[in-house]
């Protein structure tokens, strides 16, 4: 019998831009997802879930084009997600070792 539960290897406070608000939140990610749900308090609300078998790359960004905090994240289907993390190096390299399976 296999166990399905889904391990969560990050659970992290994050952004994701929705256009141009930058939208306050938790990031969870496991070995087959990145989740991010919204905070309350935010305008945009929600959340987004990104299937790690949709994700073509995941690579550093800057925020504002100078703060190294963000990473982005685009899929099969050509959609760009831009967040806004601490320890980025470590969930880009945990995503990349997925892609590579």
């Amino acid at each position: 019998m296999s166990d399905n539960k889904e391990y969560i290897h990050f659970d992290v406070f994050a952004n994701l831009f929705r256009g141009i608000e930058s939208v306050g939140g938790r990031l969870k990610i496991s070995d087959r997802s990145v989740l991010f749900a919204s905070h309350a308090l935010n305008i945009q609300q929600g959340s987004t879930e990104i299937k790690i078998d949709q994700i073509t790359s995941i690579k550093k960004r800057n925020t504002l084009g100078i703060v190294p905090n963000g990473i982005l994240i685009t899929t099969r289907d050509e959609v760009q997600y831009k967040f806004v993390v601490w320890n980025r190096q470590e969930i880009i390299e945990f995503i990349n070792k997925r892609l590579s399976r």
